[in-house]
């Protein structure tokens, strides 16, 4: 079972390391990278939302699915709990403690999250870690916001409070989101250029969002390793062992909850280090060196931690 997971997966992080050339052999670059990012993320993923949930999504898969986001609140709230209480045991600056709490907590949900779960799981997969990332961001950018800014009051990077906050969750994603459960739910038939090119544009979302992904993993300084090696490790162990297990045990108490339900909430929470952490902490202050190390760190080990939590499910 590992090796079969593995192997679907190892596809998806060559993809990635393809990234990882394309901005060594300065094929990408800053600026593109987050031109890349924000295509993937304005237009690419809402049309993947919107093509898979008003093709697949109904009344009745409603009712199996609707957990899923409480599920997300509450394991990032976990882990935000636990990364709190690890962050005392390094000795690190506030806004360098800042982002170790940020990169244990928050996972790289949507940009890997999505690949994986196309492959292992198909179309249903995908609708389901869309559902789990409406309870995660929630806390993405209210507590992972928060988070970074606390400690990064004089860091100079703007914020514009609750206002910019709500802009932040009105967004091309929720959009898509909305209008694909209008569409499954009501039944309504649209015509097929319209949902074929949804579809093509959609379908962008996967290779695009792993060459982001290899992109920014690629500006990690590898001399910095040694610096933050405790950092790193506690960071890798929060994020990659300690909450998966919690998603395993919790998720087993519910014996109503469908396997493939229970298959998502695992593999979202066994995902690495959010890849945008880099991006976040530009924005909103932080240790961008860390930042850059946790991303590389717990995306590598994510390689053989994420087919073995899917292969106990």
């Amino acid at each position: 079972m590992f090796q079969e997971i593995a192997s679907k997966t190892s596809v998806l992080f060559i993809v990635l390391l393809i990234g990882a050339a394309a901005r060594y052999k300065k094929i990408l670059d800053e600026a593109s990278t987050r031109t890349l990012a924000n295509l993937v993320l304005v237009v690419a993923l809402p049309f993947l939302y919107f093509h898979s949930l008003s093709t697949k999504f109904t009344a009745e898969l409603l009712n199996t699915i609707w957990v899923l986001p409480v599920f997300a609140l509450a394991l990032v709230s976990l882990g935000y709990a636990i990364a709190k209480v690890l962050s005392g045991f390094i000795d690190l600056p506030a806004s360098s403690k800042a982002t170790f709490v940020y990169l244990a907590t928050f996972t790289n949900c949507g940009f890997l999250a999505i690949p994986i779960a196309n492959a292992l799981y198909g179309p249903d997969g995908i609708i389901r870690v869309v559902f789990f990332n409406v309870g995660f961001n929630l806390l993405y950018w209210t507590l992972g916001v928060r988070t970074l800014r606390t400690a990064n009051k004089s860091s100079g990077s703007s914020y514009g409070g609750r206002f910019a906050l709500a802009g932040n969750l009105i967004n091309g994603g929720t959009i898509g989101l909305l209008c694909g459960i209008g569409v499954g739910l009501m039944s309504i038939r649209l015509p097929s250029f319209l949902m074929d090119s949804a579809n093509i544009i959609g379908s962008a979302t996967i290779p695009l969002a792993l060459l982001v992904v290899g992109s920014i993993m690629s500006k990690c300084d590898m001399s910095k390793f040694r610096q933050y090696r405790r950092s790193v490790i506690l960071i890798t162990v929060c994020r990659l062992l300690v909450v998966p297990c919690l998603a395993l045990f919790i998720s087993s108490l519910f014996k109503d909850l469908a396997p493939l339900s229970r298959a998502i909430i695992v593999l979202q929470s066994a995902m690495p280090s959010a890849s945008t952490t880099p991006i976040f902490v530009s924005r909103f202050g932080g240790d961008m060196e860390l930042a850059s190390v946790g991303v590389f760190a717990t995306t590598m080990c994510s390689i053989i931690t994420v087919p073995f939590f899917i292969s106990l499910l």
